[in-house]
């Protein structure tokens, strides 16, 4: 007797193989191209849709209470690394919504992913209820993060702060309880009350009763490396001496995003890991800004830290956020749930952008992430070259500097360049220019601020990039 293989739970779907279906996914895809070739490169805004994209950005204050960074309205249209406004006009999108858009504006591949998906059954898939497009991604996200690591359980959800509160309650109930948390100067983790109270900016906590206790440490400086570890070893003895027992974990951005795109070294790193593990400290990397975009696709892989990864948060580029944890941390039930863990096609989409990271040639020291980050940093030197002026020494915090603060920084599809010396009036100014050029960007830091980009590394050209820095030296000398 012949034994057939089992069928996954997407096979019992017969809209899977129906030839209408495929015929139709194909004529869709097929037209988006079609009309995706007339999006060449930036170009200004048609004077006739003026009033659509004044009107839209009306309502849009109103609805929301406030105007926005930018005058910005997307019309649902674009191509890879460039974008339609709802004025007709063609612009750059460096920022692609803070790092969610790895893969651009209307890719082919992932808008046949996404029409597919939609064809199932429910939009949105829970804790309660889910299909396989919620496993399928779980299984993916952990087989890429799983390899060196005690990881072994991923609990997906709809956001990055979500995933970071997902995070802290698993630490606080594996610590029985400790209530306090140990992070570092310039962190971000989210803008829900606990996030917003670890994340080190005032603004983002203003007005907030104070529950949360964190204790800071001093992050990695790059004008001065062997201080800077010295210094934040002091600050988390005296944490430990001071509230022995208390802490329910160290957390982490292996490259903080929000905080100005700092990058820390393995070297420094692994001395201040060591010494949690040796106190029993769950060990947390926050990679819900960086996961995709570096020269891994976790930032922990990089820096070789895989025996450390008790937890690591994921969001952004991954579509549909999520919290990856030891066995060891895997917590009671009843502490983790959620009506929505994501949308059917962010789940999809989710996986499929994973995949293609995986199976392309995004990483490693010579792949495609370290090629374009070279290839920005090649540029922007020879743009400090031409226009001195406008890149006076960074005005740091730092007291014992050793070295000049670098005014490129970051890594892999996390690029920073730091003009002005770091201040933030002028900063903006050029963003708004810049923005009048076709590029869109933004900003990082809490002083010295930065010129930040989380431009689409999926789909991005070494020739892009001379592209873009031609409008960033250009917006420099506008001023």
């Amino acid at each position: 007797m012949t034994i057939e293989p089992p069928q996954t739970a997407r096979q019992l779907n017969p809209m899977w193989d129906c030839p209408d279906v495929e015929a139709a996914v194909a004529t869709l895809v097929s037209a988006l191209q079609r009309h995706q070739a007339t999006i060449t490169g930036i170009r200004p805004a048609d004077p006739g849709r003026a009033m659509v994209l004044e009107e839209a950005l009306d309502r849009l204050e109103s609805v929301r209470g406030r105007p926005g960074f930018y005058p910005y309205m997307g019309s649902g249209f674009g191509r890879g690394p460039l974008v339609q406004l709802a004025d007709g006009s063609v612009k750059w999108d460096l920022i692609t919504g803070i790092g969610v858009h790895g893969f651009g504006h209307g890719d082919p591949d992932l808008v046949e992913t996404a029409i597919r998906a939609s064809l199932g059954d429910t939009v949105m898939q829970g804790n309660l209820q889910c299909n396989e497009e919620a496993v399928l991604f779980a299984e993916t996200l952990l087989e890429a993060a799983r390899p060196g690591t005690p990881l072994a359980h991923c609990f997906p959800c709809s956001t990055g702060a979500l995933a970071n509160e997902n995070g802290l309650k698993i630490c606080m109930q594996h610590r029985n309880g400790a209530p306090r948390i140990l992070a570092f100067d310039h962190n971000f983790m989210g803008r829900t009350i606990s996030m917003s109270q670890i994340g080190d900016i005032p603004g983002g906590r203003a007005g907030v009763p104070l529950s949360t206790l964190v204790d800071y440490l001093p992050f990695y400086d790059v004008q001065d490396p062997e201080g800077s570890l010295q210094r934040t070893m002091d600050a988390l003895e005296m944490a430990l001496w001071r509230y022995p027992d208390q802490h329910s974990c160290i957390v982490m951005e292996l490259v903080q995003g929000e905080g100005g795109f700092n990058t820390a070294t393995a070297e420094y790193l692994r001395p201040i890991l060591d010494r949690c593990r040796e106190v029993g400290i769950p060990i947390w990397f926050d990679e819900v800004q960086s996961f995709g975009r570096t020269d891994r696709m976790f930032r922990y892989q990089g820096l070789g830290l895989e025996e450390y990864a008790d937890m690591v948060s994921v969001g952004k580029m991954s579509q549909v956020c999520a919290t990856l944890y030891s066995d060891e941390l895997n917590p009671k039930p009843g502490l983790l749930s959620a009506t929505f863990l994501g949308g059917t096609v962010s789940l999809a989409v989710g996986r499929r952008i994973i995949q293609r990271l995986l199976e392309g040639d995004s990483y490693g020291e010579d792949g495609r992430h370290a090629r374009l980050f070279q290839a920005f940093e090649s540029g922007c030197r020879s743009i400090i070259e031409r226009n001195p002026s406008y890149f006076p020494p960074v005005e740091t915090p730092c007291r014992t500097p050793k070295t000049e603060f670098p005014h490129v920084g970051g890594v892999g599809g996390m690029m920073r360049l730091t003009p002005y010396g770091g201040q933030l009036a002028p900063l903006k100014a050029l963003l708004h220019r810049l923005y009048d050029r076709g590029v869109i960007a933004f900003f990082c830091g809490h002083g010295p601020y930065h010129l930040r980009l989380l431009p689409p590394v999926g789909v991005l050209q070494p020739a892009d990039v001379e592209a873009f820095l031609e409008q960033i030296e250009l917006a420099l000398d506008d001023a």
